[in-house]
């Protein structure tokens, strides 16, 4: 890099004179100066802690700032001549400081810092800036959306002002000061995923209107809401609706987008205010966005949620706030909430405090997504299946911003289990090599001193789980096999031997098996099931973590071979590893492994230890046959969506188990399509687990993109980048499937049809590739073509 290509060179980091960090404080920044010429490559770079809105002579211009470490901020950069002009120009930085600690947001201290670059012209942020809180958000703690993420948000509208537009005047504003002292000075390196794509607001249907009376009581705006009683009313009664539109459907017509319509909403004649719920029609991730014409101090308090299996949003479930409030203004009202995202497919609102009628044009959200291709593809002769790779796929983008993140309305976190199967799922659908690099690079910062990984990132967790940082070492080699890329492993080579140092460092005398980390810190988790998620228990062996660790040392043997390093001594680790947790664990009687080893007495059995141990193959022939069986008995506990994955993996190595996965797929999650779901949910369940609040979008449920792509197609690679894949399609219930399965060469297009003779094969891809056939015996292959060779 030049040193005209240095970020942010010549910047100091600014923020507000005060004389404390305030969290949860919206900070407005303005720059006037002049130009005598706007060269073509004209740039700026921009970095804050914790986000940023850039306005360029009154247009915005970008948001959005990537989720980082405090010692290593990451800045934009953005081609901005487009936004300048000769003579007087003004920037406009809205900077928004989170100050708190989430599973999300690792705390810093405020600062922004951007820097223009046109010709020789200059202009960075130093204390000439002139700086505010913005007088219309409230800064300052506020409740939590959740614990997980960030703060709810109120914006009073009357307090606002043009402060965007070239022509404010902000002589009266205070200038900026400097962010911090010397003695602390953040590496500086680009963002590794691009901006997000802020999309036009999504279709709004009008399904519920009527009264509200206000409950007793309520402290966060979601609680307010949830105390609220609604007395629903059909839209006859509550909007004024013009005659030449008086139809049952006019009213959700009017609001469906942002257009020349309005809805007039009149004062209610009896309760406390009138509400509205609306449906976007499919689970949608987004920016609040709203659109009225109301009298000045009207409230608008707007919760959102993903079902209305209560007649309503669930808006405070637990102690959860899914809403935020907007105060309007006299007249037009436009307004997109910032910085934060709702996930959601329905948006309730609640109007009170208006003394005329309300007219509204709009309510809903702005998609803000990922702009990733969809090279992945995969079509068939059973309608379900193509729904369910068509619906894992958009679960999956759902769930990919700045990094992967767990579910979009309840959490927005990256856990390594998370992004582990959101990672292999994706390669299918997209080949998002780069995007999970940037996923598993976040994860690998947040190491401890006790080897383990923060179970988030970027983030400082009190609590962690073990078996999610084995899961981001497997994560890793995973990457390398489909990529081609070794870049992770070799940054993170030294860590995973830390880390698995650390992990096998004292034996159990008696057994070879390890035990967990102890202490008040560790959660063993390993499925959301009886007994699968406890905290640490001292004296007790786990099987999983054994044969989580028992996976993670075949991934790290694997790496190490593939980089020409001597993997003998892992190899011996695990092998000895897997004789120990089938002799400590094996139940011959039970036909099982148990979960637990208590002072020698084996407890607890379930689904998530045997496909653990089979997808291992620790199992001798007899014992692992006797465990498929078990498996299809359906007498253990059973392995919920998260791990699904492994059982697929597992019961796929089994002749007589294939058919029997294969259905138990198709009936799982063709179970949520049949139920009108637009993503795929957290668990069976639906919203109805963990007290209510069970999410219907999870990233780690998308598995029917990766089945459908690697079991149904059958193309697995077997060497880096996919230099060697394998050919083993497994119909099931399918007579025909056609499909592509990106690699990074690009992609392979495969097709086969039924006959009675066996499946007729076509292939087509990059030259480079050479692929292996490995026919199923209840598939045999008759005809294979690649790129038009005849190769069976």
């Amino acid at each position: 890099m030049s040193a005209s290509e240095v970020p942010l060179q010549h910047a100091a980091w600014i923020w507000l004179k005060q004389n404390a960090h305030i969290p949860n404080q919206y900070a407005c920044f303005r720059k006037k100066f002049n130009l005598s010429h706007v060269a073509e490559n004209a740039s700026a770079d921009i970095s804050a802690d914790s986000n940023f809105i850039l306005y360029v002579n009154g247009i915005e211009v970008a948001c959005g700032q990537f989720s980082d470490y405090p010692e290593q901020k990451t800045f934009t950069r953005l081609l901005i001549s487009e936004f300048l002009h000769t003579g007087d120009n003004v920037i406009c930085i809205l900077a928004y400081y989170r100050g708190q600690g989430s599973h999300e947001y690792r705390k810093g201290l405020p600062g922004l810092a951007f820097e223009l670059k046109c010709d020789d012209a200059i202009i960075a942020t130093d204390t000439t800036w002139k700086a505010v809180q913005h007088p219309a958000f409230t800064s300052g703690i506020t409740p939590r959306v959740t614990r997980q993420m960030a703060f709810t948000a109120c914006f009073d509208a009357r307090l606002s002002a043009p402060w965007t537009e070239a022509g404010y005047t902000d002589d009266s504003w205070p200038s900026a000061a400097p962010a911090w002292g010397e003695d602390f000075s953040p590496e500086i390196v680009e963002r590794p995923v691009p901006l997000l794509e802020i999309q036009p607001e999504a279709p709004a249907r009008l399904v519920m209107q009527g009264n509200i009376r206000r409950g007793r009581g309520g402290g966060s705006f979601a609680e307010t809401m949830s105390l609220s009683y609604l007395l629903n009313l059909p839209q006859e009664s509550v909007f004024t609706i013009p005659s030449a539109h008086k139809t049952q459907e006019c009213a959700s017509d009017l609001l469906r987008t942002p257009d020349d319509r309005w809805l007039t909403l009149p004062p209610a004649d009896t309760g406390d205010g009138r509400f509205l719920i609306l449906d976007l029609g499919r689970e949608e991730v987004g920016l609040l966005s709203l659109h009225v014409d109301a009298p000045a101090g009207t409230v608008m308090d707007i919760a959102h949620g993903e079902h209305l299996d209560d007649g309503r949003v669930r808006m405070y479930v637990g102690g959860r706030n899914f809403a935020d409030r907007y105060i309007c203004r006299e007249g037009i009202n436009r307004f997109v909430l910032p910085f934060r995202r709702l996930g959601a497919r329905y948006i309730e609102v609640h109007f009170t405090e208006f003394s005329r009628p309300v007219r509204i044009n709009y309510i809903g959200l702005k998609p803000t997504i990922l702009n990733v291709a969809e090279t992945g593809r995969f079509q068939s002769s059973d309608r379900l299946a193509d729904m369910e790779y068509n619906i894992a796929r958009r679960t999956l983008r759902l769930c990919m911003h700045e990094h992967y993140e767990d579910c979009p309305w309840r959490e927005q976190a990256l856990y390594a289990f998370d992004s582990r199967n959101q990672a292999l799922y994706g390669y299918y659908a997209f080949g998002n090599y780069d995007f999970a690099a940037a996923s598993f690079n976040l994860l690998g910062r947040g190491i401890r001193d006790d080897g383990l990984l923060e179970m988030c990132a970027p983030a400082r967790i009190p609590i962690t789980i073990p078996i999610f940082s084995l899961v981001w070492i497997t994560a890793l080699a995973e990457h390398w096999l489909h990529s081609g890329s070794s870049r992770l492993f070799d940054t993170y080579s030294s860590q995973i031997e830390f880390m698995l140092k650390k992990a096998c460092a004292n034996p159990h005398a008696s057994t070879g098996l390890y035990a967990t980390p102890q202490g008040e810190h560790i959660w063993n988790f390993y499925e959301w099931m009886d007994g699968l998620s406890t905290m640490s228990e001292e004296g007790r062996l786990d099987a999983p973590y054994n044969l989580f660790l028992h996976e993670s040392l075949g991934s790290f043997a694997w790496m190490l071979e593939e980089s020409g390093r001597d993997a003998s001594a892992v190899h011996a680790r695990r092998e000895e590893l897997g004789k120990s947790i089938f002799k400590a664990f094996w139940n011959r009687e039970k036909k099982a492994l148990s979960t637990y080893l208590k002072n020698g007495v084996q407890t607890h059995y379930s689904d998530l230890t045997q496909v653990l141990a089979l997808h291992e193959r620790i199992l001798p022939p007899d014992a692992a046959k006797m465990a498929a069986e078990t498996l299809q008995h359906r007498s253990l506990y059973p392995v919920t969506l998260s791990s699904t994955l492994y059982k697929l993996r597992a019961l796929m190595q089994n002749q007589g188990a294939r058919a029997f996965m294969d259905d138990e797929i198709h009936t799982n999650w063709g179970k949520m399509l049949v139920s009108g779901a637009t993503s795929f949910w957290e668990t069976i369940q639906g919203g109805d687990d963990f007290d209510g609040a069970g999410s219907l979008c999870h990233g780690w449920s998308a598995l029917p993109a990766f089945y459908l792509g690697a079991y149904a197609l059958g193309i697995f690679p077997l060497e880096p980048g996919f230099r060697k894949f394998l050919v083993k399609p497994y119909p099931g219930r399918l007579y025909h499937a056609e499909g592509t399965v990106p690699t990074p060469h690009g992609g392979i297009s495969i097709s086969w049809q039924r006959a009675e003779e066996g499946l007729s094969v076509a292939m087509e891809g990059p030259d480079s590739l050479s692929p292996v056939t490995e026919p199923l015996p209840e598939a045999p292959i008759a005809r294979l073509t690649w790129n038009g060779r005849r190769l069976l």
